[in-house]
């Protein structure tokens, strides 16, 4: 098993690195941790999971206003970025809107939310630690059942 993680490793950092420098912005991104993200939504906050639509399925933040508008998609190639991932966001909220963005563990929140503050989004904060810590922490989430379930 030690052998197949080594040989994920390069892949893994070659992803992360190619993360980051697609994000590297001049704009200036505020995280906050899963617990203020939390009071945040509670307080009318939207949330916008940049996860893809398959992890989002899985189960996500439970919240009253919650978008799923992928940063990253999956095509025959390999995870891309979302071409369209700026007009979608601007179809579905306002720059003036308040949001929160979350992805699995924080690094495509924080490249999309350089992205939306550079495009002229004034109130949007990465959540750091992502969906992973919101889970760590026993937040509610919502885990849609199974066809077979229902």
């Amino acid at each position: 098993m030690a052998v197949s993680i080594t040989l994920l490793l390069p892949r893994c950092s070659a992803f992360f690195l190619f993360l980051f420098v697609l994000c590297g912005s001049a704009a200036k991104v505020v995280t906050v941790d899963v617990r203020a993200a939390k009071g945040l939504l509670q307080t009318g906050c939207i949330y916008l999971d940049v996860r893809t639509v398959e992890e989002f399925e899985k189960g996500h933040v439970d919240a009253v206003n919650i978008l799923n508008i992928p940063y990253m998609v999956n095509t025959p190639k390999g995870k891309v970025k979302n071409p369209n991932f700026l007009k979608e966001v601007s179809s579905a909220c306002n720059k003036e809107d308040h949001l929160i963005v979350g992805c699995q563990s924080g690094v495509r929140s924080q490249c999309a939310t350089s992205d939306l503050l550079s495009d002229g989004f004034n109130n949007v904060k990465d959540m750091t630690g992502g969906y992973v810590d919101w889970v760590r922490n026993k937040f509610p989430v919502n885990i849609p059942l199974a066809k077979e379930e229902l």
